[in-house]
Order: C-alpha cells, then sequence, then structure tokens
C-alpha cells in the first residue's frame, strides 16, 4: 500500500510539473518529501539558487531531513539548462564537468524542467525539453540516459546510508 501512495505522490507532482509549465511558462522552484502518509511541498527561495553555496546549503537541508526513517523519498523540481555531451573525453566536456563553463553558455543547450525523485533504494529524473516563450512541453530529454546522476541535487539519502 505504501509503494502505491508514493508513486501516486510522484506521478501526481511529475504531472503538476508540465501542467504548471504549461500554464505559466515558468516553474516556481520546490522541493518536497514524503513521510509515511504526509506529503510536504515547499517553494525554494530563489537565494538558494543563485550561487553553488546557497544550492550546497539546499541540498544539506533535504538530506537532513531524508535521515529521518519516516521519510520515503525526497526531492526537487527546477527549471535548468541541459546539453547532450556525446564525447566524454572532449575538452568541453572536462570543462562543463569542472565548473569552468556553465551548460547555459553553451550553444547547444536547452531549456528544460526537472524533477529529481530520490528513495532510499534508487533516484529518478523527469526531464523535459521546454520553450519558455510558447509555454510547451517537448518530449523527455535524455530518454533515459540520465542513469548515474550525480552533483549537488543527487543521492538525498547517502548521508542515511553512512
Amino acid at each position: 500500500m505504501k509503494n502505491t501512495k508514493l508513486n501516486d505522490f510522484k506521478e501526481i507532482l511529475r504531472q503538476g510539473m508540465i501542467e504548471n509549465f504549461e500554464r505559466d511558462g515558468y516553474l516556481a522552484p520546490v522541493f518536497f518529501f514524503y513521510e509515511i502518509g504526509q506529503p510536504v511541498i515547499s517553494q525554494i527561495p530563489n537565494e538558494l539558487l543563485n550561487n553553488a553555496r546557497g544550492k550546497q546549503i539546499l541540498a544539506g537541508i533535504i538530506k537532513t531531513i531524508c535521515l529521518k526513517p519516516t521519510v520515503l523519498a525526497a526531492g526537487i523540481i527546477i527549471e535548468a539548462n541541459a546539453a547532450k555531451l556525446d564525447d566524454k573525453d572532449s575538452e568541453l566536456t572536462k570543462m562543463v564537468l569542472n565548473g569552468d563553463i556553465r551548460v547555459s553558455e553553451l550553444k547547444q543547450s536547452q531549456d528544460i524542467i526537472v524533477m529529481l525523485f530520490s528513495t532510499p533504494s534508487k533516484e529518478e529524473v523527469f526531464a523535459y525539453a521546454v520553450d519558455c516563450k510558447t509555454k510547451t512541453v517537448g518530449e523527455e530529454f535524455g530518454d533515459g540516459e540520465l542513469d548515474g546522476i550525480g552533483g549537488t541535487f543527487s543521492k538525498f539519502f547517502d548521508w542515511k546510508k553512512n
């Protein structure tokens, strides 16, 4: 029964993300968690997304919440930029991974909306290409290639495993 409610929660969030973008042409960034029958959704203050330090603080808050044994899922819904970098050994890919170039600065950058849904056993990413001017949501970005995600907003339950 617990998994059904959790899956329903995940699907409501995914659909809501799409519908909100199609209605407004943007998303208010939110983080969420699901604690035994109690879903909680909170808007993320813009100050926390403006720089790396703020993002680290936000991730730390979410990871701290995930330490509670009653928390079954957590995640974020945000707008982002993405790019497909096919050559993992290219100089450009290395510069992006090192933070020397922001993805938004790349010519082939794509606006996306993304939901990271993390549980103690796995992480799922739902990302869609979007057009902010026309308020349209396109196809899923990455076609399932988003396995092994990393970065600030990933592995929210790792602190619990230590």
